[in-house]
C-alpha cells in the first residue's frame, strides 16, 4: 500500500504536516541506502522527465495569509481596537468560533489558504491556523505557525492510500515570555506535546504538500506535480514531502526516478518509516527482494513498537465489526504505553459493544483519571 504524507490541522500520505514521530534511530548508512548523488535530486527538482527546465511561472501561488476585504470588516467589527492584546485575542476566538458569526467547522480533508478558509467556514488544521494567523494579524496581534509533534496517527483515505497525519497550530506573543497557543482542534493538541516555531515558508510548503496529496488521490497526477513541486521549491529539505513526490512518480511509472525520491528522504530523514515503507515495496515489484526484504524488517518492527499504529489497526478492525480483533490490538498498545488515555477510552468502546458492561466501566475509569492526570 503506497503512502504519502499530509499535515494534521485542529487536525494529514502514509508519509505527513509536519513532523514524524518515529522509534528507533536508524541512518542511511544502517539501512544501506546510498544517497542519491546531488545532480539527480537537483534534475528531479529542476527538470521534466523529457530534460527540459521547468517553468516556475506555472507554480500555483495559493498566498496561505490573503485577506480581502471582507476579512478585514470581519475583525473591524468583532475585535474592538481599544481593547488590550488578550481582551483582543479573546473577542477574536469568540467570534471565529461562535454559530452566528463565522462557525468555523473543522474538516481534515480540506486544505485551503485563508480567504478561502473565511468564505467556505471549514478546513483542516492547517487551514484554520492560517486563517487565525492572517485575521490575528489584521487585529494587531504577533501570531506565528507552531508545529506540535504529535503522537503518530494514520487513517485509510482509499484502498491503495494511507495517510499520516501531523498537526499545526499557532502561538500568540503578548511578549516578555507571554504566550497563548491557539488550537482549533482541540481534540488533536496536548501542551505537553514537543512543539516549535515554523516560518512562513515551511507552512507554505506544508500548505502545497497537503494540496498535492490530495490531488495525488483524486487521480490528478499533473496538478499534484507541480503542488509537490512548489512544496519543495519553499523547503527542499523535508523529507517527507520528497516522499510524497516518490509516490507520485512511481504511480506514473517513473520508477527509477521514484527511488531517487524515496532514498533522498531518507537521506534527509532515516527514521521516515513511510518511505521505509515505500521504498521497500518499490524493490519488491522491481524483483529486489534481498533489499525489500531488509526495509520490510525494519518497517515490521517499527509497526510491532509503536503503539499509535496499532491503535491505527485496531481502530480500522472496529469499524469493521471485527471486535475481538481490535481489542487484541489496542491491548497490545497498552502494554506499549500504559499512560496513554486514549487507548484505554477505545478499550471501553470495545467493551461496550461487546456487552462486557463492567470491563467497559472500568476501562473508562482508567481513561478519566489518566486524563485528569495529563492536565
Amino acid at each position: 500500500m503506497p503512502t504519502f504524507s499530509k499535515n494534521l490541522l485542529a487536525a494529514a500520505i502514509m508519509s505527513s504536516l509536519l513532523a514524524c514521530s518515529n522509534t528507533g534511530t536508524n541512518d542511511a548508512t544502517q539501512l544501506d541506502i546510498q544517497p542519491p548523488r546531488a545532480e539527480e535530486v537537483t534534475a528531479l527538482l529542476h527538470l521534466k522527465n523529457g530534460g527540459e527546465n521547468v517553468d516556475v511561472s506555472v507554480y500555483p501561488e495559493d498566498n496561505i495569509l490573503a485577506l480581502n476585504a471582507e476579512m478585514r470588516y470581519f475583525v473591524e467589527e468583532n475585535v474592538p481596537a481599544a481593547l488590550s492584546p488578550r481582551a483582543r485575542l479573546s473577542y477574536l476566538l469568540d467570534s471565529m468560533i461562535r454559530p452566528s458569526q463565522l462557525g468555523l467547522e473543522y474538516d481534515p480533508g480540506i486544505t485551503l489558504n485563508a480567504t478561502e478558509t473565511f468564505q467556505q467556514r471549514t478546513g483542516n488544521c492547517l487551514s484554520l491556523t492560517s486563517l487565525f494567523i492572517a485575521l490575528a494579524r489584521e487585529a494587531k496581534l504577533n501570531a506565528y505557525y507552531n508545529e506540535v509533534t504529535i503522537p503518530p496517527s494514520w487513517d485509510m483515505v482509499s484502498d491503495n492510500s494511507m495517510v499520516f497525519y501531523k498537526h499545526i497550530n499557532a502561538i500568540v506573543d503578548f511578549g516578555n515570555g507571554d504566550k497563548e497557543v491557539v488550537d482549533l482542534s482541540v481534540d488533536n493538541y496536548e501542551y505537553h506535546y514537543p512543539q516549535h516555531q515554523v516560518n512562513e515558508q515551511q507552512a507554505a510548503a506544508q500548505h502545497y504538500n497537503n494540496r498535492g496529496a490530495e490531488f495525488l488521490n483524486s487521480g490528478e497526477n499533473d496538478k499534484a506535480h507541480l503542488y509537490f513541486r512548489r512544496a519543495l521549491f519553499l523547503d527542499p529539505k523535508a523529507g517527507h514531502i520528497w516522499g510524497n513526490l516518490g509516490t507520485l512518480l512511481r504511480r506514473q511509472g517513473r520508477t527509477h526516478d521514484a527511488e531517487i525520491a524515496y532514498r533522498h528522504a531518507l537521506t534527509l530523514n532515516a527514521n521516515d518509516q513511510v518511505a521505509i515503507s515505500n521504498l521497500g515495496r518499490l524493490y519488491s515489484e522491481q524483483g529486489q527482494h534481498a533489499e525489500a526484504r531488509k526495509l520490510e524488517i525494519i518497517a515490521e518492527n517499527f509497526r510491532k513498537q509503536n503503539p499509535f499504529l496499532l491503535y491505527s489497526y485496531a481502530k480500522a478492525e472496529y469499524e469493521k465489526g471485527a471486535y475481538e480483533e481490535a481489542l487484541d490490538l489496542i491491548q497490545q498498545a497498552i502494554k506499549l504505553r500504559k499512560d496513554e488515555y486514549r487507548f484505554y477510552r477505545f478499550a471501553s468502546l470495545i467493551y461496550f459493544r461487546q456487552g462486557n458492561l463492567i470491563r467497559a466501566q472500568q476501562f473508562s475509569d482508567k481513561a478519566s483519571r489518566l486524563k485528569l492526570s495529563s492536565e
